[in-house]
């Protein structure tokens, strides 16, 4: 490339690539208070009681079958990568309400804002800050595409999720919790989203 026949900027170009800078500025500004926000919530995460080396995994909520399968390889995962138990955070209801039945080593699931989960979510991608946690979901935190990958090759979301997130490998597909209770959306989200 000749350096000589590069033309310089006209003033109105000068004039764009200074306001798209700073809207990248801000941008930037942006996503680092609200990573900082998220080290907050980390912070006060840690502080639980018992928290020790007990795994917490955020579940957006988003797709409801991530969420079942999230829960349904819980004590997989834990195994594999050596902790005690698991701290579930999300603002599903039906997932606060359905974890106790998946595994016992749950300490506790809590409700966790969609605001919270942003900001927690733009901490993670700002550097892998603690092994501990894991994002249950296949498209989030910005970055992850994994929708992209279903069906490429007969990849299926079970395995995108168990070997690409929780990072099982090999697994074994666990026997469907039982539920002999009354709630509707417990049975709902059963039903629709176990595997026969």
């Amino acid at each position: 490339m000749d350096v000589k026949n590069i033309k310089p900027l006209s003033k109105e170009e000068q004039k764009n690539v200074k306001k798209h800078l700073r809207k990248v500025k801000i941008r930037l500004y942006k996503n680092l208070i609200k990573a900082y926000v998220g080290w907050w919530h980390w912070f006060w995460i840690c502080r639980t009681k018992g928290f020790g080396n007990t795994a917490v995994v955020l579940i957006p909520g988003e797709d409801k079958e991530i969420s079942y399968l999230s829960l349904l390889y819980l004590d997989q995962m834990l195994d594999s990568r050596k902790h005690d138990n698991a701290i579930i955070l999300t603002r599903d209801s039906v997932v606060i309400k359905a974890a106790p039945l998946f595994s016992e080593r749950i300490l506790k699931a809590k409700y966790f804002s969609r605001k919270k989960t942003e900001a927690l979510m733009q901490f993670y991608c700002l550097y892998e800050f603690n092994k501990k946690f894991i994002c249950a979901s296949i498209d989030e935190p910005n970055g992850r595409n994994g929708q992209q990958l279903i069906g490429k090759r007969n990849v299926t979301k079970e395995e995108i999720m168990v070997i690409g997130v929780y990072r099982v490998y090999p697994y074994i597909r666990p026997n469907k919790p039982i539920y002999i209770g009354e709630d509707e959306e417990i049975h709902n989200f059963f039903d629709n989203y176990a595997f026969s």
